[in-house]
């Protein structure tokens, strides 16, 4: 059978939704009726599946005809039989293929009227409903009778609680201290963190050329070059021997070039006072263009993209995914580095760089000194001395000579010094060691004449260019010695760090400029919207805290049905069923009257005694607490993780939820103290009861069930390797959706953004996602996931393998055998035809994930990999823990009977 809806590619993500229930057992009046009908649809069409006692079904046809006062509408009825039925009267508004019944007749509900539960979680899912209807419309009277085979694939209790704890641990964190915000800043965002200059002020002229600012700023480059000039000048052999060289006045320039940069810092300095505060405002930015620092206008980055970066920032935090508390120090460390100070505080920063001690320095030129040590002087001035004594007879004079002449030369550098002004403003003082100089001369005269006395006498030309030698060197050493001291004077002097000073001031001003003036406002909103959103985070991760410390719904472990819930094993039919009712099989169905038992059989209640309560009840029995707002079957969510109810997570996505606080909102009353409001909750886009309401935790299963149906197989595992990571991405993704709201309230008003109560939405979201691992172990996809085929499949959730499911759904699985519900009994009420019945087989889309894995290659590396096939004719459900099998059994002619009209007095007539 290839119904809609059913494709063999792998499947999109389809939000789950539900038929209507509706339990006329309970309620058969038209006010549930009308509360059915109000209930909106998510795919427009109007389903509605009915629980009725078989023997009011033609009482109840009025109220089957007000089901479709809305329009067309499919209905699927189980009408609940008792022992004594033997002809279903049917009335005609159940006829095909608007609508279907399924006969249950199955002893083993006779003492548990809620034990429907799992046959009618299959039902309500559209995909399963459309399927039932489809196939009822090709059997005989539109009638068949439901033969079932189900395996439920689910988690532990154990390990549903340690992976619930587990995953809200990793989404809240811990409290970390320090850090920064990160490596993965948004370029919108890193601008404002740092110094940097956008390429936009790229090139900028920050100076009008006209202005104050602009005219100490060149008179800075013009004492520089000045003294530069001085230096070059003063240096080398001019600088000694010539006059021109004194008046040069070195010390005045450097005295000069500090000037010039104090009264440029001063203006840079005044400036930054004058421009002081959060935001630059007109009246500031005209005193700046009055100084002559010109603003340009940086559209690139205003704070209009402040806000978006940020929200990229931390959706990109979650998708990590970071625990919120990570986040938030991330976003807070971001805060504290964006939050503008003010150019003032700049101030500093600008003494540091050009630095008063700096400038003191220039105007006190450091001592001149030359030769070195005296020794060093003394050696200098000796060997030139005693090579022109060498001479004999005039070396008495000459080597004397000599050493004079270098004290000369020293006197002269002491009298040209470059530290000293000639008005003499200005002297560093100093040494040029004309004393050594002398001493050293005068010994080497004297040594080298008495060497040459009594050394043979060289030839005369010797002694003469000996003695020229001398005095040639003496002049060259002196003006050597000279140069370099002149340098190393200049260097002491430290007047080329001016021009770095000057690059630095400008840069600073440039800094200042665009982060403390242009920047200043995006700046400041940038820090209160990452404080904001820390905040909002914060709280979000507190909230987490609570609902897993006991503020919130703790993790409810399913009601196991008797000894048969236990963990992992797969449950056989039992050899007996209750009631003393033995199990049969198609082949071994006997169609003789006298062979089944038929005139014999009597009708047994629950407990083995004879009468009519073991099956269909009156409308009005005590079935158990129970809410008519759901139509009659109760909160379906319960804590044994069942999905089912028209305020579950398969609830359709478009019912509007009201505002938090009010009387109508799941989370009741904004009163703490009206004890009257109900706790269903659920995120913002869809509603999740609370299982502490549901009708069914008292009396499912009841006292009197010791096992599982007979055709219902649990296996529960411990959970896959992808559980946990899988319910934290699962929460941070829903938080990022929670926040999406947040951040037009952050643009507008970030201090008020960040008190956005945030306690009843996250809420919802906790539950919506703890609800999905109750209903499927989280194996199907959130709503409004954007990769639903990504998500692991079943095996990896549960851990447990799919050998079971794939037995059942394989193409050759027909054979598998189905448990009718019905009894002995009622074998004779069935088709003799066993090739007749007709079967509807389902799984949810975590198994074909699994089996398929449409994202990707196969992958060795799963525990179960085994790549399964399944038949072309399974119904695929976006939800769910359940796959199997669902026969209908058709009946024989005579066992149904149309009836057009009710019966005049009996409940429910056409008025």
């Amino acid at each position: 059978m290839n119904l809609p809806g059913t494709p063999d590619a792998s499947p999109a993500h389809r939000p789950p939704g539900h038929a209507v229930p509706l339990d006329l057992r309970r309620t058969p009046d038209a006010d549930a009726v009308r509360a059915a009908l109000d209930t909106s649809q998510h795919d427009g069409e109007r389903r509605f599946l009915v629980v009725d006692d078989a023997a009011r079904l033609v009482a109840h046809q009025l109220l089957y005809e007000q089901l479709h006062s809305y329009g067309p509408a499919r209905v699927v009825c189980l009408a609940v039989a008792t022992p004594g039925e033997r002809v279903l009267r049917r009335p005609l508004s159940l006829r095909p293929p608007a609508a279907g019944v399924l006969w249950v007749l199955d002893p083993h509900t006779g003492g548990d009227p809620d034990g429907l539960r799992p046959l009618l979680q299959l039902l309500a899912q559209p995909e399963v409903f459309d399927a039932v209807l489809h196939t009822l419309a090709g059997v005989v009277h539109g009638v068949a009778v439901p033969s079932v085979r189900v395996v439920e694939h689910d988690l532990s209790d154990e390990a549903r609680t340690r992976a619930w704890k587990e995953a809200l641990g990793a989404l809240a964190g811990q409290e970390t201290a320090g850090g920064g915000p990160g490596e993965s800043v948004p370029p919108e965002l890193a601008v404002l963190l740092d110094d940097s200059l956008p390429e936009a002020v790229a090139g900028h002229r920050w100076l009008e050329p006209s202005r104050p600012a602009a005219a100490r700023r060149r008179a800075c480059d013009d004492a520089l070059d000045a003294a530069r000039a001085g230096h070059r000048h003063t240096r080398g052999p001019a600088g000694m021997f010539g006059a021109g060289a004194r008046r040069t006045d070195l010390p005045g320039r450097l005295a000069g070039l500090g000037d010039a940069l104090e009264r440029y810092r001063d203006t840079v300095a005044g400036a930054f006072a004058d421009a002081d505060g959060v935001r630059l405002t007109q009246e500031q930015r005209a005193r700046l263009l009055e100084r002559g620092i010109v603003l340009p206008d940086l559209p690139a980055v205003s704070r209009t993209r402040v806000v978006p970066a940020l929200r990229d920032l931390t959706e990109h935090l979650l998708d990590q995914p970071l625990p919120l508390r990570s986040a938030a120090a991330r976003l807070a460390a971001l805060s504290d580095r964006s939050a503008p100070s003010g150019s003032a505080a700049r101030l500093a920063r600008l003494d540091e760089l050009c630095d008063p001690a700096y400038l003191r320095h220039l105007a006190a030129p450091p001592p001149f000194r030359a030769g070195g040590t005296p020794a060093t002087a003394a050696l200098l001035a000796l060997v030139p001395a005693f090579v022109a004594g060498l001479w004999p007879g005039p070396g008495w004079f000459l080597g004397p000579a000599t050493g004079v002449a270098g004290a000369a030369l020293a006197a002269l550098m002491w009298r040209h010094r470059p530290n000293r002004s000639p008005d003499g403003r200005h002297d560093g003082g100093g040494s040029t060691r004309v004393t050594a100089r002398l001493l050293g001369g005068l010994a080497g005269g004297v040594i080298g004449a008495v060497a040459g006395s009594t050394l043979p006498s060289p030839p005369s030309w010797a002694g003469a260019a000996a003695a020229a030698l001398a005095l040639v060197a003496a002049v060259v050493l002196a003006v050597r010695d000279w140069t370099r001291s002149v340098d190393a004077w200049w260097r002491a002097t430290d007047a080329e760090y001016a021009e770095r000073v000057v690059g630095d001031v400008d840069r600073l001003l440039a800094e200042t400029a665009v982060h403390d003036w242009l920047l200043a406002d995006a700046r400041r909103h940038c820090a209160d919207g990452a404080r904001a959103a820390a905040l909002l985070l914060r709280s979000l991760a507190a909230t987490a805290d609570g609902y897993g410390e006991g503020d919130g719904p703790a993790v409810p472990a399913p009601a196991p049905r008797g000894a048969g819930a236990g963990t992992a094993p797969r449950q056989a039919p039992p050899a007996e069923a209750e009631g003393g009712a033995e199990l049969w099989e198609w082949d071994t169905w006997s169609d003789s009257s006298a062979a089944d038992g038929w005139y014999d059989a009597a009708p047994s209640g629950p407990s083995g005694h004879p009468g009519p309560a073991g099956f269909g009840a009156p409308a009005d029995a005590p079935y158990g607490p129970h809410d008519d707002r759901d139509g009659g079957f109760g909160d379906p969510y319960a804590p044994d993780g069942d999905p089912y109810g028209t305020t579950g997570p398969d609830a359709p996505y478009d019912v509007p939820a009201p505002p938090y606080g009010s009387a109508g909102h799941p989370y009741g009353s904004a009163d703490p103290g009206d004890p009257s409001g109900p706790r269903h909750i659920g995120p913002a886009y869809e509603a999740v009861p609370d299982p502490s309401r549901d009708p069914f935790d008292e009396d499912w299963p009841p006292l009197g069930a010791v096992e599982d149906p007979p055709w219902l197989e649990r296996e529960r595992g411990d959970g896959g390797p992808d559980l946990v990571d899988t319910l934290v991405a699962d929460l941070a993704s829903g938080t990022r959706r929670l926040l999406a709201p947040c951040w037009a309230r952050i643009e507008r008003d970030p201090a008020r953004a960040g008190r956005t109560p945030l306690d009843g939405p996250m809420r919802d979201l906790l539950d919506e996602v703890r609800g999905r691992l109750l209903r499927d172990a989280a194996t199907s996809p959130p709503p409004h996931d954007p990769h639903p085929g990504r998500r692991p499949d079943a095996t990896r959730m549960t851990g447990v393998a799919p050998d079971r499911v794939t037995e059942l759904l394989a193409p050759g699985g027909d054979a598998e055998s189905t448990v009718p519900l019905c009894g002995p009994q009622h074998r004779r009420l069935l088709s003799a035809d066993p090739l007749a019945v007709r079967r509807v087989r389902f799984a949810p889309e975590a198994f074909r994930r699994g089996a398929a894995e449409p994202d990707g290659p196969h992958r060795p590396d799963r525990p179960y990999a085994v790549r399964a096939e399944y038949a072309d004719d399974v119904v695929w459900t976006p939800t769910g823990r359940h796959a199997g099998v669902l026969g209908l059994v058709p009946l024989r002619g005579d066992a149904v009977r149309m009836v057009r009209e009710a019966t005049p007095g009996e409940e429910g007539e056409p008025a």
